[in-house]
């Protein structure tokens, strides 16, 4: 009796999108912007833990929140290592782009409310520190730019 097993699934690479990239792909493509991103991510790590302490559920929520895209796609099939699900996309290019935390900030400082501030540099630090590390926004396919 011989048992015939089949050959794991093979991904191929992504055909290239004609999506136009991000403006600030230089943020985590570049060694300055690496370097950038990654003095903006411990500064803001730095003064949000000054101004509430590192156990401030605004921090923590800041911090981590922008990753809560993932559970949207949870289960979804990816192309590769390296994607993320497609229905995450949208989602996650939103929560990961600087402007978001910015407003939050801004609104803080302008309302005097230290945990909407705290929280605004909680995911401040998130964004820069990912982009610090090379990852950034995504294709419609989940793919890094």
């Amino acid at each position: 009796m011989s048992t015939t097993f089949a050959a794991p699934p093979t991904f191929a690479a992504a055909p290239p999108l004609p999506e136009e990239a991000p403006r600030d792909i230089w943020t985590w493509r570049h060694p300055e912007g690496r370097l950038l991103s990654a003095l903006v991510g411990v500064s803001a790590l730095t003064v949000a833990t000054a101004l509430g302490g590192p156990l401030t559920w605004t921090f923590w929520a800041g911090l981590v929140g922008p990753d809560l895209a993932f559970v949207r796609g949870w289960g979804e099939p990816v192309p590769g290592p390296g994607y993320i699900p497609r229905a995450t996309v949208g989602l996650y290019n939103t929560l990961h782009r600087p402007w978001a935390p910015a407003v939050a900030v801004a609104l803080g400082l302008a309302t005097l409310s230290q945990p909407l501030v705290v929280g605004g540099l909680g995911w401040l630090a998130h964004i820069a520190l990912d982009r610090a590390t090379g990852v950034g926004l995504r294709h419609p396919d989940g793919h890094i730019h």
